[in-house]
């Protein structure tokens, strides 16, 4: 009787111990957090220039007004046209957040911040589902905030960070779904595919990971899974074919034309070299621990239903990235897709070395360093002509 009360004593302290740790985890990645939005306010400029005037621009059209800054003529139109069509709640959201803050810029930037800490939290989260571990989640998820296009652009004058955390919702809820079974679940990472592709539309590309499953527990039958997957992808398309539609009969503008544009925008001497220097100075030194990962993934054996739809899961997300590498524009924020993937991929390595999470930390602090000092130095030498 007194060792069965001791070995109770012993799992509940042990309990209250993990309880504390998990917890500390927790505020620590926060205050990270806070540190990284920081920083980046501070060290990154934050003008309005570039993309972010086809956005001002969008906002003062949905607002009842008439565009400006028609710098460069009917392209400054056709880019207002075009964030109006494939960004309407994002730019919706900016004018709510510049009439509360009483200016474009800082509504901007709050809109931004809030984000930010949004998606971060929120792939800590998933990584803890997938992981079962709060060290290897805090890790992971240094990797994931301090990545270079994240503290840059995520914070900065674009609207891609609204994109990107619809991305990290559905997937969030999609792996809710291989552990639960419940079809709420999936209905949840549906829509939010499909109101995400109203803020942005590299939301679109979760559907990948949610395609991927629904074929591993619908095969063969194809017949099962289109009874599946038809409503599903009807709640994705149907309110962007809609507004898609509305705007083509306003302004007789569709997103081929977009398409077209930037294929004659775009020319590289070697797309394989920028890719390489974009990817580069996009992955750093998270690169090597992915490929570790991999390595670990595609090695492991368990036969287990939930252990192999975890790594569809994990392989579906590196796979979604395929889309923004088929893009035009060779950027590091439009590869910024390829970054989740790729952290759930280091994640997978970073579990197998669990006890020793402390001695992944230096590389994390080369990692987020080169994200900071990107625009100073390294991107001088990676843009150099080869």
């Amino acid at each position: 009787m007194l060792a069965v009360q001791s070995t109770t004593v012993s799992l509940s302290e042990d309990s209250h111990t993990r309880e504390k740790e998990d917890t500390y985890f927790l505020v620590a990645f926060i205050a990270c957090l806070i540190f990284f939005v920081s920083a980046s306010l501070y060290f990154f400029p934050h003008i309005i220039e570039g993309d972010a005037v086809g956005y001002v621009n969008a906002m003062q059209v949905f607002a009842g007004g008439e565009p400006t800054n028609f710098a460069d003529g009917t392209r400054t139109m056709t880019v207002t046209i075009h964030r109006m069509l494939t960004t309407p709640l994002s730019i919706q959201a900016l004018r709510i957040f510049s009439t509360l803050f009483g200016s474009i810029t800082v509504g901007w930037l709050v809109w931004d911040s809030v984000l930010f800490f949004a998606v971060n939290v929120l792939f800590y989260w998933l990584l803890i589902r997938v992981f079962q571990s709060h060290r290897v989640a805090f890790v992971g998820g240094l990797f994931f905030a301090g990545n270079y296009a994240l503290i840059t652009s995520g914070l900065s004058f674009f609207v891609d960070i609204g994109g990107w955390f619809f991305f990290v919702l559905s997937i969030f809820w999609l792996f809710s779904y291989v552990e639960s079974g419940r079809y709420r679940d999936l209905l949840i990472a549906t829509l939010a595919i499909a109101v995400g592709g109203l803020f942005k539309e590299n939301a679109f590309v979760a559907s990948v990971p949610l395609v991927a499953i629904l074929i591993y527990e619908n095969y063969p039958s194809p017949v099962r899974f289109l009874k599946r997957s038809v409503p599903l992808g009807l709640i994705i398309v149907a309110p962007t074919m809609v507004h898609q539609v509305l705007i083509y009969l306003q302004h007789g503008y569709s997103y081929l034309y977009w398409i077209r544009m930037n294929q004659e925008v775009y020319h590289y001497s070697s797309r394989t070299l920028e890719y390489i220097k974009s990817l580069g100075s996009l992955l750093t030194f998270l690169a090597p621990i992915s490929c570790a990962g991999g390595i670990a993934l595609l090695r492991s054996s368990s036969a287990s239903p939930l252990d192999v739809k975890r790594k569809i899961f994990i392989l579906s997300v590196l796979v979604s990235s395929i889309p923004a590498v088929l893009w035009p524009g060779i950027t590091q924020r439009v590869l910024f897709m390829v970054v989740p993937g790729s952290v759930l991929l280091a994640c997978v390595f970073i579990k197998k070395h669990e006890h020793y999470w402390w001695a992944f930390l230096p590389i994390v602090f080369l990692y987020v360093l080169a994200s900071f000092f990107m625009n100073s130095f390294i991107l001088d030498f990676v843009n150099l002509p080869f």
